[in-house]
């Protein structure tokens, strides 16, 4: 048995942007020269007949600002202005447009969820969930994969940034549970022995739970804003019911699957339920600050399922989590001053959904769904569904960013479906799953993908495999059996 390592202690919660060159950098000009150049070209092209020239002129600003998010010259906020503000200057947009779009109720619900995550981390709560399914199932290899399978659905919720369940969370526990295993990160030889399986789980455990709740991954609501421009009002509770079985049985595939595409040379681990023990009783019993947020946290959960029976809307559920939170001192004013996730996102996602809301306003969406939708007429509801689907998932190896992704292709996949006579819940819930889903595809898809990666347990080419081989287990899970699910709730 190798040496157990010194306890490890959860590391501050990464941040989503990627440290940004000076502009000076002439490697970094072409960042900035590419979405300027899209504007460019798009704003003085013709309007397509049949569309105005008001909306082609903001689908020139829209694109531009996608382009901008991803080739990155700038963080993700700072990028949402300044195609605001150019938005502004040629008359698209109002500033007033602006100041609204940080306003919204789904805005405010993805910020407070922030808050309620550092609580999550910050008393160390999350920790020792997941510290506790592995001294439960840890007897077995597959068992400690059940574990951080049941973290990530426990914990998912009301973290709604992946990046920080995934570093804050999962990968120090994940990480030393296969060193005690003697599996370790730099050597070639022994990170087969059960790294390369508990890192591959514990990713795709993540990206799974964060399509089964709106809450679970901050581009969700702005999949929610979206679906509601198009006329589809998306509860909390809608959105976890429809994911529920699907969902589940994704999750329930994960360890199995990682077998047979990861398999670990180590299959019997009862030193990690040793390691679990030992962790566990370092970290003391359980706080009043833990059964504070623990109960908080339950309260979150039954508000968001049944608060629309009291009036009590899933934003104002967050903000009474968080108020009591203060209160109760589990959190401080500076714990959520020092989120600076939760700003950057307030930003970013507020001026997202109000340019994408624009592009509908101004009638892009129905337009490209009627236009696109007239050539799928004559093919089967199910084939359209399929290859919209399809596309809209494989076509993610070219994006960098899951909100970068919704925000360009989301509306136009929806318009498609609809026009093609897919009910729009259904299109809408689906496009919206996927989002997340698709992030499997590869390490730089989506925030929690360069974390785990970057572990070192996994190469590139098992990633890859890995990540391409699960999609068509995803695919048949969400496109089959999730269709089947939604037509028994009536919404098919």
């Amino acid at each position: 048995m190798a040496p157990s390592p010194a306890k490890v202690s959860p590391p501050a919660t990464p941040q989503t942007t990627n440290p940004t060159p000076p502009m000076g950098h002439l490697g970094s000009l072409w960042k900035f020269a590419v979405p300027v150049g899209i504007g460019i070209v798009l704003w003085f092209l013709p309007a397509p007949a049949g569309l105005s020239v008001k909306a082609w002129h903001m689908f020139a600003v829209f694109v531009a600002t996608i382009a901008g998010i991803m080739t990155a010259p700038l963080p993700m906020a700072a990028v949402a202005i300044i195609g605001a503000t150019v938005g502004v200057l040629v008359g698209v947009v109002s500033f007033a447009d602006i100041t609204r779009s940080t306003g919204t109720d789904l805005v405010w619900l993805v910020m407070l969820a922030f808050f309620i995550s550092r609580g999550v981390i910050k008393t160390g709560l999350g920790r020792r969930i997941a510290l506790l399914f592995m001294r439960l199932l840890g007897k077995r290899t597959v068992g400690l994969g059940y574990g951080l399978v049941l973290t990530e659905l426990i914990i998912s919720p009301a973290m709604p940034s992946i990046t920080a369940r995934a570093g804050g969370v999962m990968l120090p526990i994940t990480r030393a549970i296969a060193e005690v295993l003697g599996s370790r990160a730099d050597d070639p030889e022994s990170r087969g022995k059960v790294g390369s399986y508990l890192i591959l789980c514990a990713f795709h455990a993540n990206i799974v739970a964060a399509g089964m709740f709106i809450t679970a991954m901050a581009g969700n609501p702005l999949a929610v804003k979206l679906a509601a421009d198009q006329g589809v009002s998306i509860s909390w509770l809608d959105w976890a019911v429809a994911a529920s079985v699907p969902g589940l049985l994704c999750l329930a595939i994960i360890p199995i699957a990682m077998l047979w595409i990861a398999p670990p040379q180590v299959r019997n681990t009862p030193d990690a339920i040793a390691l679990a023990q030992k962790e566990l009783l370092a970290m003391g019993p359980i706080s009043s600050r833990e059964i504070i947020m623990a109960a908080i946290f339950v309260g979150l959960l039954v508000l968001w399922i049944f608060g629309e029976d009291l009036s009590i809307g899933a934003t104002l559920a967050a903000a009474l989590g968080v108020s009591l939170l203060f209160i109760t001192g589990v959190l401080t004013w500076q714990d959520a001053l020092n989120e600076k996730s939760a700003w950057d996102t307030m930003i970013w996602i507020g001026l997202l959904i109000m340019l994408a809301s624009k592009l509908n306003e101004y009638g892009m969406v129905s337009w490209f769904g009627k236009e696109f939708g007239a050539h799928l007429q004559g093919f089967p509801r199910l084939a359209v569904y399929m290859m919209v689907a399809a596309i809209y998932c494989y076509i993610h190896y070219f994006f960098a960013s899951a909100t970068a992704h919704i925000s360009a292709l989301f509306p136009l996949s929806m318009a498609l479906m609809v026009a093609a006579g897919i009910p729009p819940f259904t299109a809408a819930v689906a496009l919206g799953i996927l989002s997340n889903i698709n992030g499997c595809l590869t390490q730089y898809g989506i925030g929690s993908g360069p974390v785990m990666f970057g572990a070192g347990y996994v190469p590139q080419g098992q990633w890859w495999k890995a990540g391409f081989l699960m999609s068509i287990i995803y695919m048949v899970v969400w496109l089959v059996v999730g269709p089947l699910w939604w037509k028994l709730l009536g919404h098919v």
